[in-house]
């Protein structure tokens, strides 16, 4: 027998509903990763030109993109709790067993947060003592996209049970990582490469604050268009990717998929044409609020896209493996539900409050001199 044995807990929802929330809050979870990657991509770049040129332009640009970075990783790991959550819950068997065999790097992930949290708030200090702040930066970006790393070897674990037990003979103590797999690094570089599209259209609409000197919004447009664009056309060679490095057995499930299909067709406009909007802008070296909204709305339908063919491939592997995710033992419990429901509702909104605050607070000094 390939899997543990199921929780003899049932599951308290329909299993419809778990999908539901989790591929929501994954989508939202992603889009923040995307742009705190993007993000640290432009720091680095803006400060480095900034301080080889002695353009108080860039460092001024670095500075804006920077001054973001705490915030956008309190919603990073805020948003990335709730999908893991329900993974547990639908898919414990499965995703406990491959974080065991790889724990020693699973518990890494705490401290190497831990540690691109502070640097983030480094990188914002440094840029106010003049320091080369895009080495914090740098690193940070290096840590996160280690995490993502782990994150990718761990979901893709997690759908071999045939390896498990010759991974567990050779390390019990789950001191190992993850090898003999095609689709790692593609899945891996998909969610990388989405940030160059996120980061970018997060500083073209940064670009739109008024009360920053217009070269310095020129040269966040210009930046943060070029690197969307470009981001655009590489992570759909890497969705391409994904898609080649699964199993004959996988393509022909997505193919025989009506859902899969479309989803897949929507995650490739929505990256192309959010992409192409961050270009255009980009190309002209200003930007327009309603472009930079619309940019970002259709890069993140395509993002939702992309999560939902990956929650189909989860499911098209492990069934063939004798794990049926729509099989598990239901209790709904709807008096719960309705009061989760409402909870997260109101969330939603209180979070989109924060953002309207934040929009209409008094600008802050950004000016950063060589």
């Amino acid at each position: 027998m390939n899997f543990p044995a199921a929780d003899p807990i049932p599951v308290p929802a329909p299993i419809w509903l778990m999908k539901v929330l989790s591929l929501l809050t994954l989508a939202l979870h992603f889009a923040a990763v995307m742009i705190l990657v993007g993000s640290l991509i432009l720091v680095v770049y803006h400060n480095f030109r900034g301080r080889f040129r002695k353009e108080g332009v860039s460092l001024t640009a670095s500075a804006v993109m920077a001054r973001r970075l705490t915030v956008v990783m309190t919603y990073v790991i805020n948003l990335g709790v709730p999908p893991l959550l329900f993974l547990q819950v639908m898919y414990g068997p499965a995703i406990y067993s491959s974080s065991v065999l790889i724990g020693v790097m699973w518990l890494s992930v705490i401290f190497q947060l831990i540690l691109a949290y502070w640097l983030l708030y480094r990188t914002q200090v440094w840029i106010q003592e003049g320091r080369a702040a895009w080495v914090p930066a740098l690193a940070a970006l290096v840590l996160v996209l280690g995490i993502g790393q782990v994150y990718s070897m761990n979901m893709t674990l997690m759908l071999r049970p045939e390896v498990w037990r010759e991974m567990y003979a050779n390390s019990p103590r789950g001191f190992q990582g993850v090898t003999g797999d095609p689709t790692v690094t593609p899945r891996w570089l998909f969610v990388m490469a989405g940030g160059l599209v996120f980061g970018g259209l997060w500083a073209v609409l940064h670009s739109n604050m008024k009360h920053l000197e217009e070269s310095v919004r020129a040269s966040l447009a210009r930046s943060g268009g070029w690197l969307a664009g470009i981001g655009g056309l590489v992570q759909v060679a890497c969705a391409l990717w994904v898609f080649q490095r699964q199993p004959s057995a996988i393509q022909s499930g997505i193919g025989g998929s009506p859902l899969l299909q479309i989803s897949g067709l929507v995650c490739l406009a929505g990256i192309g044409v959010g992409a192409l909007m961050g270009l255009v802008q980009g190309v002209r070296g200003r930007a327009t609020s309603l472009g930079a909204i619309l940019g970002s709305v259709f890069a993140f339908v395509g993002n939702a896209g992309a999560v939902i063919v990956r929650d189909g491939i989860r499911d098209l592997t492990l069934v063939p493996k004798g794990y049926n995710v729509w099989s598990r033992v239901e209790a709904s419990n709807w008096s719960v539900i309705a009061v989760f429901l409402l909870l997260f509702v109101f969330m939603l909104g209180v979070v989109v409050w924060l953002l309207r605050v934040m929009a209409q607070a008094a600008p802050l000094q950004e000016q950063v001199n060589p």
